[in-house]
């Protein structure tokens, strides 16, 4: 049984992501701040940085050049924070909510068990919640090169061979002294 973390950390959202992320998260109970709630759009970086320091959030954003910037990088050190990126900014409010519900135990285990600064990558593509395939009956791989589903009927499968007594191979036979 997965233990519940006994922390609650309030997500700061930057400017690239907003209103509906923010909606899809706080409706599984998560603590959101929005970058245009404290900051006029353009603000520097280091400024709102800064802000999320002194306050305390968890940083979320898609905008790969806080880590790269030199001064937001260094605003990101002097503050502290704890910063995850969403590996894109292309996708869909949806898509990168999921990724942060589906992966808040991870998200919150991080948080709790590390000080700031740090960043860490979101992937939307999370495959750690899926279990691998477990194949029955005659199910398994599709061939390679299968374009469409056929309509006919799948062949039986081939009767299984009768059970043969092993053949011991010459490596372990036994040779005659000479």
């Amino acid at each position: 049984m997965e233990s519940k973390s006994s922390i609650s950390p309030t997500f700061f959202l930057d400017r690239t992501h907003g209103k509906r992320t923010a909606k899809l998260l706080t409706s599984v109970g998560m603590s959101i701040v929005l970058h245009q709630k404290w900051f006029y759009q353009e603000a520097p970086d280091p400024e709102w940085i800064a802000k999320c320091g002194d306050q305390g959030w968890v940083i979320l954003s898609g905008d790969k050049s806080i880590e790269t910037v030199p001064e937001n990088r260094q605003a990101v050190i002097d503050a502290k924070c704890k910063v995850f990126f969403f590996n894109d900014t292309n996708s869909y409010p949806e898509e990168w909510a999921a990724a942060v519900i589906v992966g808040r135990p991870k998200l919150l285990e991080i948080i709790e068990q590390n000080e700031g600064p740090f960043f860490v990558t979101i992937d939307k593509y999370a495959r750690a919640h899926i279990s691998s395939i477990r194949f029955v009956g005659s199910g398994g791989p599709k061939p390679i090169g299968a374009s469409a589903p056929q309509q006919a009927a799948p062949s039986p499968a081939p009767p299984l061979p009768s059970p043969q007594q092993p053949v011991q191979g010459e490596l372990f036979t036994k040779k005659p002294k000479t």
